[in-house]
C-alpha cells in the first residue's frame, strides 16, 4: 500500500526536474472468469482515453488462461473510438475451441498500451457476471505490475486486505479470487481473520502450495470452516492475509446464492489499523468543510433498502458520521448528527440503516433521495485518509444486495476550483 498522498501525486503536473516522473505507457487488469449454467462473463468498457486524453489510438491486449495459468486465446484490437466496447467470455472459449455450454473458469487480461502517458496503470475497466437472475459489475482490482518501480510505488506498506461482507447460510456462500503474478510461489497461503455481528474472531488458514504463474485460485471458506454457524444468519466480514508475486494484491470477491444462481460482487480495500504515520491521515481540515464526505444514492420505496457498512480497518481513530438528506431538487429533507460512532481498530461492524433512519426523521421513504455522509474526528483523534464503506442497495425480497467499495472523500481545496469531472458507468 502507499500514501494516499502519494496516490494524489499522480496526477500533480510535472515539474522541470532532472528526474521526471516515470510515464505510464501500460495500463492493465485481470479478472477471475466463470461460464456455467445461470453465469456468463464479460469485460466492459469505455475508449475514454480518446476523450479525457485526446490520445488518438490505443493498443489493446486481451488474454484468456485456464485456472493453471495457462494461455489458450488471445485478441489484439486498436481502440480507435470513444464508443463502448464489450468482450464476452464465450466468443473467446468459441475460439480456443472450447464449447462455451460446458463449464469454464479461468482469468481474462486486458493490457492497453499508449505512445502517450495515460497516467494511471490501473484503466477504467470492468468485469460483468451475468445470468438470467442477476447481473453485478466491479471495476480494476489486481493487476500484473507493469515493472519494479512500479512495484516498488504500490508496497511502500504490508497490509492486509478487507472490507467486504459476508453471507453463509443453506443458499448463499462467499467467495474469495486470487490471482498469481507472473512468478510462480512455492508455499502460498491465505489467513482468514473472520469477524461476525458481536464482533466475535474466527481464524482459518489455507495452504495453497504451489502457486503457478496466472493461476488462479477461488475459495469458498464456508466449505472449509465453520462460517455458516459462526455468522449466525448475520452479516459478517473478515480480513485476509496471503502471498502473491508481482500483482497488485486487490481481490475480486463476493458471495454465491444458489438458487436462484447469481453472484454479488466487489473488490477489497487496505486494512490501515497498522497504518499510523502522519501521511496516514488527512491535512488539518478547512473549518468551512467537513473533513471528509460522500453522497450516496438511497432507495427506500417498498421492500427496497439502502444500508451503509462502517468496517474497523481506519488508521486508529474516533469518527462521528453526520447524515444529511436531499430531495431531488436538492432541498434538505433533514439531518441527523452522529448517527453512528465509528472505533478502530476494533472487530465490530457498524451499520447504517438509512431507511430506518428516514423512518426517524420522519422523511417519506416514496420520494427520490440521496444521502450526504460526513465524518469527523472525536476525542483528539485524526481523521484517516482512507474512510472505506460498502454501500448495500437492495430490496428485501431478491436475495443478494450489492455490496459497492467506496470511500469517503477527503476535503481537498485542489478540487475547489476544478471545473469538470470524467465520469463513465455501463448502461446493463
Amino acid at each position: 500500500m502507499r500514501s494516499y498522498y502519494a496516490h494524489l501525486s499522480t496526477t500533480d503536473p510535472v515539474e522541470a526536474t532532472a528526474v521526471v516522473p516515470k510515464p505510464v505507457f501500460r495500463s492493465s487488469a485481470i479478472f477471475p472468469v466463470f461460464q456455467s449454467a445461470g453465469i456468463s462473463s464479460r469485460i466492459l468498457f469505455l475508449g475514454y482515453w480518446l476523450l479525457k486524453r485526446n490520445i488518438s489510438q490505443i493498443s489493446a491486449i486481451i488474454s484468456l488462461r485456464t485456472l493453471s495459468g495457462e494461455l489458450i486465446g488471445r485478441l489484439y484490437q486498436e481502440i480507435k473510438e470513444a464508443k463502448s466496447y464489450s468482450y464476452e467470455l464465450k466468443d473467446f472459449l468459441s475460439r480456443a475451441k472450447i464449447n462455451p455450454s460446458e463449464e469454464f473458469s479461468g482469468s481474462i487480461e486486458i493490457e492497453l498500451y499508449s505512445g502517450l502517458g495515460l497516467v494511471f496503470p490501473y484503466p477504467a475497466v470492468v468485469i460483468n457476471y451475468y445470468g438470467p437472475n442477476f447481473s453485478s459489475v466491479v471495476h480494476t482490482a489486481q493487476r500484473i505490475y507493469n515493472d519494479y518501480d512500479d512495484m516498488q510505488k504500490n508496497s511502500q506498506t504490508e497490509v492486509p486486505e478487507s472490507g467486504f461482507n459476508l453471507y453463509a447460510d443453506a443458499n448463499l456462500e462467499p467467495f474469495i479470487s486470487i490471482i498469481n503474478g507472473p512468478m510462480g510461489v512455492p508455499a502460498a497461503y491465505i489467513d482468514f481473520e473472520f469477524f461476525n455481528s458481536t464482533g466475535e474472531r474466527l481464524q482459518h488458514r489455507k495452504e495453497l502450495g504451489l502457486l503457478l504463474p496466472y493461476q488462479t485460485r477461488v475459495i469458498y471458506p464456508a466449505r472449509e470452516c465453520g462460517l455458516q454457524e459462526f455468522l449466525r444468519g448475520f452479516v459478517g466480514f473478515c480480513r485476509v492475509h496471503f502471498n502473491v508475486s508481482w500483482i497488485f494484491p486487490r481481490l475480486l470477491v463476493g458471495n454465491l446464492c444458489h438458487e436462484p444462481k447469481a453472484l454479488a460482487i466487489t473488490h477489497t480495500y487496505y486494512d490501515c489499523i497498522a497504518a499510523v504515520s502522519d501521511s496516514d491521515y488527512w491535512q488539518v481540515p478547512d473549518p468551512r468543510w467537513y473533513p471528509a464526505a460522500l453522497m450516496v444514492p438511497l432507495r427506500s420505496v417498498d421492500t427496497y433498502f439502502t444500508n451503509l457498512y462502517f468496517y474497523p480497518i481506519y488508521s486508529s481513530s474516533k469518527l462521528a458520521i453526520d447524515v444529511e438528506i436531499y430531495r431531488s431538487d436538492g432541498s434538505l429533507a433533514g439531518h441527523k448528527k452522529s448517527a453512528l460512532i465509528v472505533v478502530s481498530p476494533g472487530q465490530e461492524l457498524k451499520i447504517l440503516k438509512l431507511k430506518d433512519l428516514l423512518e426517524e426523521l420522519g422523511i417519506d421513504k416514496q420520494e427520490d433521495l440521496s444521502a450526504k455522509i460526513m465524518a469527523t474526528a472525536l476525542e483528539e483523534s485524526r481523521v484517516p485518509a482512507r474512510i472505506k464503506l460498502g454501500l448495500d442497495l437492495g430490496n428485501e425480497h431478491l436475495g443478494l444486495p450489492c455490496n459497492i467499495c467506496t470511500n469517503l472523500q477527503p476535503y481537498n481545496p485542489r478540487y475547489e476550483g476544478k471545473r469538470s469531472s470524467f465520469k463513465w458507468a455501463p448502461l446493463l
